[in-house]
Parts: C-alpha cells; sequence; structure tokens
C-alpha cells in the first residue's frame, strides 16, 4: 500500500527474525520473515525502480580462520537462523537488480535488547557471570551501520557509485565474547569476575560460528567508508545509554 502511494527511491529493510536459538523450534516464522518478506520487498523495489539495502549476518559463512572472510568466500549456515538469512539474501538479490546485501556481525546499540545491554544489568546484579571465549568476531555499534548505510544512499544518489550486490560491514577489530564483556565492564567501573566456558559447554540450542572477523576491503573500496574501531565504537554508545539515562 505504502509503494502505491508514494514515490520511494531507497527501501533499507532492518526487519528479520533474529531469535537464533528460538529458530530451531519456529522454523516457518523465521522462514517468512528472513526469506519471504525480503523477496517481496524486492519484488516491490524491481517493480518501482527502488534500491533495496538488506542486512544479514556472519553466520552465512560458519567458515573457520584464520583468514577474515570476504564475500567471495564460500558460504555454509548450520542453524535454521543462519540457513533463512543466506536463503532471504538471495531471494533479494534475484528479484531486484538494484539491491545491497550488507552482511554484519555481533550488532549492539542503545536500544532495545543485546550483548552490551545484557552484560550492564549482569555486572550489576552478580558478582561472577560465565562467557563464552572461543568465538572470534568483531561487535558492531549499530549506529556505525545507521551511517555506513546512510553513506552509500548518498553514493548511489549522486551517482558517484553503481555497485551492487553482498558486502561486508562490522567495525574493526577483533575480540571474542568474555573479553568483549570484559571491555565493557572495564569502560563503566564495574566490579564483576568475569570466567570463559567453551560454545560446546554452554550447549545453546543453535550452533554458532566460532569465526566471524569480516573483511571490509570490498566496502571501504567501493564506497570510501571509514570504519571505526570496536572499542571506539562501544565508548560511544555507553555515553550514549548514560544520556538516555539521565
Amino acid at each position: 500500500q505504502f509503494f502505491k502511494h508514494n514515490d520511494i527511491d531507497f527501501l533499507i529493510n532492518c526487519a528479520a527474525y533474529t531469535a537464533v536459538d528460538k529458530a530451531e523450534l519456529e522454523k516457518d516464522k523465521a522462514r517468512i520473515v528472513n526469506e519471504e518478506a525480503p523477496r517481496l520487498l524486492a519484488q516491490y523495489c524491481q517493480e518501482n525502480n527502488c534500491v533495496i539495502i538488506h542486512y544479514s549476518s556472519d553466520y552465512v559463512y560458519h567458515n573457520n580462520g584464520p583468514a577474515t572472510l570476504t564475500e567471495q568466500d564460500n558460504v555454509n549456515p548450520k542453524s535454521i537462523y543462519a540457513k533463512t538469512k543466506l536463503a532471504g539474501e538471495r531471494a533479494v538479490l534475484n528479484e531486484c537488480l538494484q539491491s545491497i546485501i550488507i552482511r554484519t556481525s555481533w550488532v549492539y546499540s542503545s536500544f532495545g535488547k543485546n550483548f552490551v545491554k545484557t552484560m550492564l544489568q549482569l555486572g550489576r546484579d552478580r558478582e561472577k557471570v560465565t562467557i563464552v571465549n572461543d568465538q572470534i568476531g568483531t561487535p558492531t555499534y549499530a549506529r556505525d551501520i545507521a551511517e555506513a548505510t546512510m553513506h552509500i544512499v548518498d553514493k548511489i544518489k549522486e551517482g558517484s557509485t553503481e555497485n551492487y550486490g553482498v558486502y561486508n560491514y562490522s567495525n574493526l577489530g577483533l575480540t571474542n565474547w568474555m573479553d568483549f564483556a570484559k571491555k565493557i565492564f572495564e569502560l563503566e567501573n564495574i566490579q564483576c569476575e568475569v570466567y570463559p566456558t567453551s560454545t560446546l559447554e554452554y550447549g545453546a540450542a543453535a550452533e554458532r560460528p566460532l569465526w566471524s572477523v569480516l573483511s571490509k576491503d570490498k566496502i571501504q573500496a567501493d564506497f570510501g567508508l571509514k570504519i571505526p574501531h570496536w572499542e571506539d565504537s562501544l565508548s560511544k554508545c555507553l555515553l550514549e545509554l548514560k544520556s538516555v539515562q539521565h
């Protein structure tokens, strides 16, 4: 309906089914949200000469390191979530010629439910926490993804690029979930002991990739993006959370 009554140049699809473990039980719901809905959006975009930018996940790779993951690497999704996200990517690319897929990792922000806000809560409520330390990747601040996306929109609008297809985007650097938690506590001066556990010992319902370090060379080269380091972006997010609280 919205397309019928509005002249739209860009559609940025932020909607996704992201309850990774729950998806193992709610396969149809995950498929409808992560594959069928993006397919329909991409069809509308193709019919209305509209660019679609759709977000995907590091989970589609599921390759072990130590090399950074490039857009040309094989995909090997293991979980229902990962499989539906890859199917959604392919649906969008098949339906709309002017489509950009942005694969990202470990997203957090000052809004909604995410790892940073959970750790702040746990760190203040408990004396110790146990966090997985064998998954390596890069935390990514949602505000940085948003700014990168709008930068890409501007480049396309001004006609300085005709680059479409699949791109990786995350902050720079790498860490593991345990050290990520430690950094959050350090920056917020929270006294909470952090103990390691393995992915196997943690025993989540859906299989997680152990290596999620994305190469950003392509998105930097094609769109001239400057990407912040994850520690700098984490500091910005924590400052923003403080300003919201006050």
